[in-house]
């Protein structure tokens, strides 16, 4: 089985699926990549999460905004998706528990998304609004 390129739509149900973490990889000021997991939901066609404003990533995103996604489906048939894009970070915007809550249901279910999503809120002090520049998908990587 050869694998077979996503469209969009594919793609953005493949981000969707499951609990599937994202890991973002941000530019260091000595140009050194930096790559860590996070969680994320997709609004408005853009790849969103939250972090602290002290994050290391936080931190080369306020200097370069440049920042790449990578999201796989580690079991066969394997699949991947990989942005690049560009960060807009906004401090505690008026939605921020709303954007938490909806991050947190996709990882701990219903249940516990309400307490957890307070939990980041009270944590995290930054959206992460990834504007998709660029991106591929491959699905069916090894049959």
């Amino acid at each position: 089985m050869a694998m077979r390129q996503m469209e969009w739509p594919e793609a953005s149900q493949f981000l969707m699926d499951g609990n599937r973490t994202a890991v973002v990889a941000t530019v260091g000021r000595d140009g050194r990549p930096h790559a860590v997991p996070v969680w994320f939901t997709l609004g408005d066609g853009q790849i969103v999460f939250t972090t602290t404003s002290g994050s290391v990533k936080a931190k080369h995103l306020r200097r370069d905004a440049r920042v790449a996604v990578c999201v796989d489906e580690a079991t066969p048939p394997f699949a991947f998706v990989s942005v690049r894009g560009t960060a807009q970070l906004t401090w505690r915007p008026d939605d921020f528990l709303a954007w938490t809550t909806s991050i947190a249901r996709r990882y701990v279910g219903d249940a516990r998304a309400a307490a957890t999503g307070q939990a980041f809120a009270e944590v995290d002090d930054l959206l992460v609004r990834v504007e998709i520049d660029s991106w591929v998908g491959y699905a069916e990587v090894v049959g």
